[in-house]
């Protein structure tokens, strides 16, 4: 990757080195950016494992789900809780999305490490 890198100056309290130690990395900037790619990965299985809760509340994928929904067949569209339950998963769709971009920009921005 081309181009300049702006750093980031962090103070951490000396008790912090033992833990910092103990983790990940050969350097303070690679142990902070294998941190930051696996906050990224938890928060994807986390979208996940929500994601299949519903898969297995409702025994399907979103997209029949939607189809149901709006045909009527999994009972009142805008019913408390299946109402609740489209836009979860609606979300949980653009949230997957979007920690999938970030992992994918973490990824690109640290290779220059």
């Amino acid at each position: 990757m081309s181009g300049s890198a702006t750093g980031i100056t962090m103070t951490l309290p000396p008790e912090v080195q033992p833990i910092l130690d103990s983790l990940t990395g050969e350097t303070p900037d690679k142990k902070l950016a294998h941190l930051l790619l696996n906050e990224i990965r938890r928060k994807l299985e986390s979208c996940e494992e929500e994601r299949l809760d519903l898969e297995i509340k409702y025994g399907m994928e979103y997209g029949s789900f939607k189809g149901q929904l709006e045909a009527g067949e999994l009972g009142h569209e805008f019913g408390h809780e299946l109402e609740m339950d489209a836009m979860r998963w609606e979300d949980l769709i653009a949230e997957k999305q979007h920690w999938l971009e970030q992992l994918r920009l973490a990824k690109e921005l640290l290779q220059w490490r």
